[in-house]
């Protein structure tokens, strides 16, 4: 345990290190800027999340001296990338998978929904099952 507090000082960045390092943040920052203008399509949400990523991972590298700490650290680090990856994975399955929403009536023009295959018009509320009681 006393082991993981040891700083080894032929591992740690200088200032060139960290200003290398957050020169590449910048640039990864201006490339995320840059390519949201951009139309990617399916691409968008990848791109975004690898460009997000290797930010990250510099940031926990070398500010957070993650690559100067023992392994068990860098353990720690993947098992909470991969709980996350499981967790984005699943929200965006989850996504696919919902069902068209219904375009309720009402006196506001009824406009189509953007990749609807059918007229949104025809979507309806099912009627009440009961008496209507006024």
């Amino acid at each position: 345990m006393a082991e993981d507090a040891v700083e080894k000082p032929g591992r740690q960045p200088g200032v060139a290190g960290v200003l290398v390092v957050g020169a590449v943040l910048l640039a990864l920052t201006a490339l995320t800027y840059g390519l949201h203008k951009l139309p990617h399509g399916a691409w968008s949400l990848p791109v975004a999340l690898l460009i997000a990523g290797a930010k990250g991972l510099l940031i926990a590298l070398f500010y957070m001296h993650l690559r100067e700490q023992r392994a068990s650290n860098g353990l720690v680090l993947l098992t909470s990338v991969v709980f996350v990856a499981v967790l984005l994975v699943v929200c965006v399955l989850e996504t696919r998978t919902r069902f068209r929403p219904t375009i309720p009536p009402g006196p506001f023009p009824v406009e189509a929904l953007p990749g609807a295959m059918e007229d949104p018009r025809s979507a309806r509320p099912p009627e009440p099952a009961g008496p209507v009681n006024p």
